[in-house]
């Protein structure tokens, strides 16, 4: 009784003591959460009266003035009142005094006016002179010999007219320096000012030298000065000619010079000028240059000498082993025709390329534990493109592919890995004296057993008897439809008959129970029912026929228990 009263007390206190315990605990919360909203009122408190302290000295400090305007004001209308008691002269000094004071005195009218509106004003006229000098027209005068030559847009203007002078005194004969320290300065440009180009400009600063002088039409090459001919014409004329006599394979679509042929009109050096002829026949002219092939796989001679445009008998002269045949990496000498201004033409081609086959391996019941074979020969695909193939004197550069069409998918090459496991008690499992080395077309159709009597035997036996314990596994041995499934009164038992997509049956007889079923489609290695001894039968074992068109043949020639190799088919 004693300790049930000392438990209870305990169990009292406890709750006692974790009431008090929350209590505390709740109250300590409450007052740190007051605590917080009266720090946080306290200090919006105080920022609301330092707002109100600034307000307060910004409306005292805009009123000062006029507060102090305001009192001048009253004490000079005492001063007018006591003047009038003086006397009307001592009245009208005193007026003229408030009105001046009023106006022109420092907190005035015109005094406050003029503090307001400077700056205003001030900003006003820097903006007008900002957008006055943003509209004028700046440009580089350029001085060259002492002699201004006129307006440029910028130094990248000078720069290349300085480049096409030293370009065009380059055919100096006296091989004479050009002193080409241009001066320049900015300024706003006028109404009868004009912006100079870099070719306007390089003639000003040749007409401004010593040299002798002529007005011609510089030739540029890719912008490279070669000379200047009083008539372009001739020179346009022959160069369009030679595209025209430029012979090539096949239909071209585009035939130009790859490099970009300038004529530009102005005042060269007399010793830069060339005669017409001679300067048709430069820019026609072509080399023979040697150079070291190295041979690709795939290379024939007859490519290699269509890709350099050379004779039979100079690639045999040159090279008089390729008749032997060409291998990768061999090094053979060649030699091209290159001209002076290459030809740039372009065809479309249409070209036929192989797609590579994958090759996959499957599991598949079709084939015995450990045999390899194809299952799905692999075929490459076809693909057609129609190429727009560059060119340059003959030899290709780049190739952009325009369109492509598969027209004929790869074949995806399918290797069979045999996962059929059945298999006599010994793989070495002898018939007349040899292994079980048939074509493997079939599989062994029992999980187990040995031979108990051959095909045909003493007694005309239309299968292969394979002893087994009763309810060892039937396996289908090959895939196909089960035509029959149950029992058979001419003392087969129950008995299973398979026929298979290639014309030929299997029989499995003298089954203790069949598990396929009539109609059913079964494969390689599914089960098909268990060994018995049911019919006319001495013991357990499966009774197995192959048939074909009716006709009993020996089933071993379609069994291989011992032969692993890979088996594919080789071309």
């Amino acid at each position: 009784m004693n300790f049930l009263r000392k438990t209870v007390d305990l169990i009292v206190g406890l709750l006692v003591r974790g009431g008090l315990c929350t209590f505390k605990l709740i109250a300590a919360v409450i007052l740190a959460a007051v605590g917080v909203i009266g720090f946080i009122l306290g200090e919006a408190a105080e920022i609301f009266r330092m707002l109100v302290r600034a307000l307060k000295w910004l409306l005292r400090s805009f009123t000062e003035s006029y507060r102090s305007r305001v009192q001048v004001s009253n004490e000079l209308a005492k001063n007018a009142r006591r003047a009038k008691k003086e006397g009307k002269k001592a009245h009208i000094n005193a007026i003229l005094r408030f009105v001046g004071s009023f106006l022109f005195g420092e907190g005035g009218v015109l005094y406050t006016a003029f503090n307001y509106l400077l700056p205003i004003v001030s900003a006003v006229f820097m903006i007008s002179v900002i957008a006055y000098g943003s509209s004028l027209e700046y440009g580089l005068a350029v001085e060259y010999n002492g002699k201004e030559l006129g307006v440029i847009s910028d130094e990248t203007e000078l720069e290349a007219a300085a480049r096409d002078v030293q370009q065009r005194i380059s055919y100096n004969e006296n091989d004479k320096a050009l002193e080409l320290s241009a001066k320049y300065s900015l300024r706003i440009m006028s109404d009868s000012d004009k912006l100079m180009t870099a070719a306007q400009l390089a003639d000003e600063m040749l007409e401004a030298s010593d040299e002798e002088l002529t007005e011609a039409y510089g030739i540029y090459i890719d912008g490279e000065f070669i000379g200047a001919v009083k008539d372009k014409t001739p020179v346009q004329e022959a160069l369009d000619k030679n595209l025209l006599d430029y012979k090539t394979d096949g239909i071209v679509k585009e035939l130009t010079y790859a490099d970009k042929i300038e004529y530009t009109k102005g005042i060269y050096l007399l010793d830069s000028l060339r005669d017409e002829q001679e300067t048709i026949e430069l820019l026609t002219s072509t080399t023979e240059k040697s150079k070291v092939y190295v041979v690709k796989a795939g290379d024939t001679v007859l490519d290699i000498i269509q890709k350099f445009g050379m004779k039979v008998d100079d690639f045999n002269k040159l090279n008089p082993k390729a008749e032997e045949g060409l291998k990768e990496g061999q090094m053979l000498s060649v030699t091209q025709t290159e001209r002076y201004l290459p030809v740039q033409y372009t065809r479309e081609l249409e070209t036929l390329t192989f797609l590579d086959y994958e090759t996959i391996e499957v599991e598949t019941s079709a084939l015995n534990v450990g045999i390899r074979a194809l299952l799905v020969k692999g075929e490459r695909g076809e693909k057609v493109s129609n190429l727009e193939v560059t060119y340059i004197d003959g030899i290709e550069q780049s190739r952009k592919v325009l369109s492509s069409v598969i027209t004929k998918n790869p074949v995806v090459e399918t290797i069979g890995v045999g996962t059929y496991s059945a298999m006599p008690d010994d793989p070495a499992t002898v018939y007349c004296g040899q292994p079980l080395a048939g074509s493997g077309q079939m599989g062994w159709p029992v999980n187990g057993g040995w031979i108990s009597d051959p095909f045909i035997s003493d007694r005309n036996h239309k299968g292969l008897d394979i002893a087994a314990p009763e309810g060892t596994e039937i396996y289908a041995a090959e895939e196909g439809e089960v035509v029959s499934a149950g029992w058979n009164s001419g003392g087969y038992g129950n008995v299973v008959m398979i026929e298979h997509p290639d014309g030929y049956a299997t029989v499995y007889a003298h089954m203790v129970m069949t598990y396929a079923l009539e109609g059913q489609y079964v494969t390689k290695g599914q089960l098909i029912g268990f060994v018995g001894s049911t019919g006319n039968s001495t013991g357990p074992h499966c009774h197995f026929e192959v048939r074909y068109q009716g006709i009993c043949l020996d089933p071993t020639a379609f069994m291989n228990t011992v032969d692993t190799i890979y088996k594919e088919d080789e071309e």
